[in-house]
């Protein structure tokens, strides 16, 4: 199984950290965000594409050309185009079912097995507030987005299914992006796309949510 981790953002929330340091390579008791990553992929990842842009010399110094010897490759996502358009750059060389993760969220090892159990499938996790575009889920199978407690964990597994659709485009800011999310949507209109709960799931994309994946490591892996 394939797995693509996307590394490419700016980290513009996370300033002045990310100045000088990609945000995936910000230390979390004493290891880099997209190695508490790496670790907890499924064990059928026999390849994995991390997606780069900003600062990307240092994530590739960093993680050189494998990872606990499954091979790594880098591709360049210039210009930043959103989570889409950074599957999009890969569509050549993806096959079969592939899984997709962010490179600065936490996710359970365990989690991620379960996403790739199917063919294609969402990750999300109840939330204690209301999203405004969160995972709609009926019956164990995700619908679309829209107003609910379910985040979406920016974790998924997809197949080439997911390129018969064309990317939505989205407004993040002033700019705009294809978002994956979005497109999923889309495709599970007509196909079936599970929607797998996840049982811990810690974003890291602001100083508030760095703070609180410190505390939550704390025990286990800072102490």
């Amino acid at each position: 199984m394939q797995a693509v981790i996307l590394a490419a953002g700016k980290g513009a929330r996370l300033r002045p950290l990310t100045h000088t340091t990609p945000k995936p390579l910000i230390d979390l008791c004493g290891k880099p965000l997209i190695e508490h990553v790496l670790d907890v992929l499924p064990p059928q990842v026999d390849e994995i594409f991390v997606v780069v842009n900003h600062l990307r010399e240092q994530i590739i110094e960093r993680l050189g050309d494998s990872w606990n010897t499954v091979p790594i490759k880098y591709v360049i996502q210039e210009p930043l185009t959103g989570t889409a358009g950074a599957v999009h750059l890969l569509r050549e060389h993806l096959q079969s079912s592939f899984l997709v993760v962010n490179a600065d969220d936490l996710y359970e090892a365990n989690d991620l097995a379960q996403l790739a159990k199917h063919s294609m499938a969402i990750l999300f996790h109840a939330s204690d507030s209301e999203k405004r575009s969160g995972a709609l889920v009926q019956s164990s199978r995700f619908i679309g987005l829209g107003p609910g407690r379910n985040a979406v964990c920016g974790a998924y597994v997809l197949d080439q299914r997911f390129f018969s659709v064309d990317p939505v485009e989205i407004h993040v800011s002033q700019y705009k992006e294809l978002g994956l999310p979005q497109t999923l949507a889309v495709l599970a209109e007509r196909e079936t796309v599970a929607a797998v709960p996840a049982t811990s799931w810690l974003p890291v994309g602001n100083p508030d949510q760095l703070a609180q994946a410190v505390h939550h490591f704390s025990g286990e892996v800072c102490g």
